[in-house]
């Protein structure tokens, strides 16, 4: 899957962006405001309907248009085919995303047509911040692997929604709070065996990501599932009624769970170094782009945001190496053209330099 061209109009301090995408590595190099990150964030914008930098969209369209809108023709690999892919969003809240000149009704229908890794400077939260932000990398996989994944997690948080809220409001029927977790329960087991199937065919990937780069020891991954394994969730629900009840939130389920990565036997987070933290952050992302390619028969678009100020040139040269083997279309952004002229391959490229929110 790549994209071949990409129109982008009024995100931000671009006001119309045109152009033709290399199916391999495309780079962006400009002075800091120059708009690359803007970029970044139409394409994820494209294939995940919301951005990366903010959560409210009605900040992204330029402030002196009305709405923004970004389009591209994607071609995917199984079986060949040429999409047209567009979302709109207007300063007033209004959204809507078209596909082949049909309407989309969620954003999901986006993310399987165009699936997007991101790798930021917030990326490193997956291994420094909190459980969210593995059950978000987790649920991702799942997501691209498991029809119907999608719809069992709606339901989920529909139900954990309303059980918290009857928490909150303090006296209410106990039948009522009891229906709610019949509902929860089946769910979150339903999401915990998803999960569980799916890391388990993970982790030898990440393995072998992680002994693309030197120095980052001898990984063990470890699932959490969000309540103690030895019991079953209902057991524990039913014992944790009073704690839920005078906190005001369901304590244990699927909405607990974690990932346990450590590195010789410690947590990653409390033995590695800023660098090599960065280093295990990418070899994760690419470890489940190549689970998803060997799944899907699809590659996913990468997008790497200010690469050269993230790792040294030795490692990007591993990670733009990778890229390349695992044939998916990235797209790299730093300030300094010479930063990249040794890092990518001759004829398997294309270099866009930005000024003022233009391409020059």
């Amino acid at each position: 899957m790549h994209i071949s061209h990409l129109d982008i109009f009024q995100v931000r301090n671009l006001k119309h962006l045109s152009l033709d995408c290399h199916p391999c590595a495309n780079v962006i190099h400009g002075a800091n405001g120059s708009g690359k990150t803007s970029l970044l964030e139409a394409l994820y914008l494209l294939g995940r309907g919301r951005s990366f930098r903010h959560r409210d969209l009605r900040l992204v369209v330029n402030h002196k248009s009305t709405e923004l809108v970004v389009s591209a023709k994607v071609c995917k690999t199984e079986p060949t085919k040429m999409h047209q892919i567009g979302i709109k969003r207007s300063s007033d809240g209004e959204f809507s995303a078209r596909m082949d000149g049909k309407t989309l009704q969620t954003a999901g229908q986006l993310a399987s047509i165009l699936p997007i890794q991101l790798i930021d400077a917030h990326s490193f939260n997956l291994l420094e911040g909190g459980p969210l932000q593995r059950r978000q990398f987790l649920d991702w996989g799942v997501f691209h692997v498991e029809p119907g994944y999608s719809a069992i997690c709606k339901r989920f948080q529909k139900a954990l929604k309303q059980r918290n809220q009857l928490l909150r409001h303090g006296r209410m029927p106990l039948e009522s709070l009891k229906a709610w977790t019949a509902e929860l329960l089946p769910l979150s087991e339903q999401i915990t065996a998803s999960r569980r199937c799916y890391i388990k065919g993970l982790i030898s990937y990440i393995k072998s990501a992680a002994s693309a780069f030197k120095g980052l020891g001898t990984l063990d991954v470890e699932y959490y599932q969000g309540w103690d394994e030895q019991r079953g969730l209902a057991e524990v629900m039913s014992d944790d009624e009073k704690r839920d009840l005078s906190s005001g939130v369901t304590n244990h389920g699927a909405h607990k769970a974690d990932i346990r990565i450590k590195v010789d036997g410690v947590a990653a987070s409390e033995s590695l170094s800023r660098g090599q933290t960065k280093l295990l952050v990418y070899a994760l992302k690419l470890a489940q782009a190549t689970y998803f390619k060997d799944s899907s028969g699809e590659s996913c678009l990468f997008l790497l945001d200010d690469l050269p100020a993230e790792l040294d040139y030795q490692h990007r040269q591993q990670v733009v190496n990778y890229l390349y083997e695992l044939g998916s279309q990235f797209f790299i952004t730093g300030v300094d053209e010479r930063d990249f002229e040794s890092l990518i391959k001759d004829g398997k490229h294309q270099m866009f330099h930005m000024e003022h929110g233009a391409v020059i």
